[in-house]
């Protein structure tokens, strides 16, 4: 189903239909298990993560449920891994599920203007002391959760580490070479070159890739590494402007500078094709030398230790740039958590459910699982996970959401669960950054809110600025086109599709966004 007819339901879904509706989900069986001693309030639940509906059968789930007195009923079939059909298919439906979930903000506040979803804002500060507490304190939290029109309409996933990628380079490379870890911009590209010209694989081939990435595609950007000159394919606020970078002279010396390095043999000839198995690959045949990239880089120092020996991945800090500036632009936002539909017939019931999670029991089922199984808890109250989640054949978050923990919901990712999973590379990476807050003092921002009519406008603009941006990009980093004698043409073909509107858009947002993490 088109978005556009999925638009034209709610209205009529919520409003119409909703007066067809009894309760929230089953309400007889609802008000039937309610009504029994020591009984569980039953609620539906829309809920989805990576392909996987909820499931009520889920043991961290049960024990919630022992804790809470609320039961959660799934209404998406197991076998259903769709979630934009599923959710499109209840919207139109106009049979709302208690509690639902979302993989975009933009869902619920979108479903909330139409009707579909409760402002949360008063039940909030009436029954939900510890979200109220994370609202307040965390203004990124409050950010995520507060819509364009200034409500409530989704409790968020917070994150305690704030890095979600860092810098690696091989450290083993460095030590053969006697080469220091780079710290500028212009030392890497030293580094680069010593990695290219002077075989530290040892095989006696010219075959090492010194800089390598799985996230730049034909449909994305090199962001992390037009970052090392300050720059992006995307907007930024300097000095409280919204700027759109590719019409700035940051990303003109950005990507000149890339296609130098290209031609230099220092960027993966197939950095735009290769796609996500470029990590796997790259360093499993010993030849990848540096990228960006998640913690989970620092595994392979592990798995690939008998097949590669001495093999070393280390993160290291951002570089300085051009101007001397040292900044890490990658960041972790809260995401998208959870809501309740206009459709409940008990909504302080369930904003004080949704409370819990933000307690430090209701934290620990969904970060660790279930004391005795998952984890268990020494005398100084440290927390450390049980061998059956190293040992189950699953990476650890991976059985943690086999039994519920880790799941889509509102709640806030522990830095301590966090650390628990990862190897010393990892923690090391988590720890350097994470001791320096001024790096992360200008990040990129999360994805600002519109109102439904600029967000209609913005798309209509961008839909013909973005592909013309990347095209170029991959031309001009691969050599087929030059930056230099096509960026004025460039330039003004993005004026002619309107980018000033775009960013006059876009500054609203800004300001928006300012007043409400102020």
């Amino acid at each position: 189903m088109e978005k556009k007819q999925v638009t034209a339901f709610l209205l009529a879904a919520v409003l119409g239909v909703s007066a067809l509706m009894t309760g929230c989900g089953d309400s007889k069986k609802k008000e039937e298990t309610a009504g029994k001693e020591g009984g569980s309030k039953e609620f539906t639940a829309f809920m989805f993560l990576s392909g996987t509906p909820f499931n009520e059968d889920w043991e961290v789930w049960k024990e919630i449920e022992k804790e809470t007195g609320v039961k959660l009923k799934g209404v998406v079939a197991s076998s259903n891994s769709d979630y934009s059909t599923a959710f499109q298919n209840m919207v139109a439906s106009g049979q709302l599920a208690d509690i639902i979930a979302c993989e975009s903000t933009s869902d619920l506040e979108k479903l909330g203007k139409d009707g579909g979803m409760l402002p949360l804002n008063d039940l909030i500060d009436e029954h939900a002391p510890n979200i109220k507490k994370m609202l307040e304190e965390d203004p990124n939290f409050k950010y995520q959760a507060t819509a364009e029109d200034g409500n409530i309409y989704n409790i968020p996933l917070g994150k305690e580490l704030q890095s979600s990628q860092f810098y690696w380079i091989r450290q083993d490379w460095l030590d053969k070479l006697g080469l220091a870890v780079p710290t500028t911009v212009d030392e890497l590209h030293d580094v680069l070159l010593a990695f290219k010209n002077n075989d530290p694989n040892g095989n006696g081939k010219a075959d090492e890739i010194p800089l390598f990435d799985r996230s730049a595609t034909s449909e994305n950007e090199m962001g992390e590494y037009l970052a090392l000159w300050d720059s992006s394919t995307g907007f930024y606020p300097r000095d409280g402007k919204m700027a759109f970078e590719p019409i700035t002279e940051n990303y003109k010396l950005a990507v000149s500078n890339l296609a130098n390095w290209y031609k230099e043999g220092l960027i993966d000839p197939e950095i735009f094709t290769r796609g996500m198995s470029a990590r796997d690959t790259l360093l499993s045949n010993n030849t990848g030398g540096f990228t960006h990239d998640w913690v989970s880089t620092g595994n392979y120092n592990d798995s690939l230790a008998q097949d590669v020996p001495g093999f070393n991945m280390v993160a290291v800090a951002p570089f300085a740039d051009q101007n001397g500036n040292v900044k890490e632009r990658e960041r972790r936002y809260a995401e998208c958590g959870w809501g309740i539909s206009s459709q409940c017939k008990d909504p302080e019931a369930l904003i004080k459910f949704m409370d819990y999670m933000f307690t430090e029991e209701g934290s620990d089922f969904m970060n660790w699982g279930i004391e005795g199984k998952t984890y268990t808890v020494d005398e100084n109250g440290n927390k450390a996970f049980t061998e059956e989640v190293f040992n189950s054949g699953l990476a650890p978050v991976e059985y943690l959401r086999s039994l519920g923990s880790q799941y889509r919901a509102g709640y806030v990712q522990s830095a301590d669960y966090e650390y628990a999973t990862m190897n010393d590379a990892g923690k090391a990476a988590n720890e350097l950054y994470s001791s320096h807050e001024e790096w992360f003092k200008d990040a990129k921002l999360p994805d600002l809110k519109l109102s439904k009519d600029a967000l209609d406008e913005y798309k209509s603009i961008m839909s013909g600025i973005t592909p013309i941006v990347f095209e170029k990009l991959q031309s001009w980093v691969l050599g087929s086109g030059n930056i230099e004698a096509e960026y004025d043409d460039f330039v003004n073909e993005l004026k002619a599709r309107n980018i000033d509107r775009a960013i006059e858009i876009q500054q609203e947002a800004y300001d928006n966004f300012m007043k409400v993490t102020k």
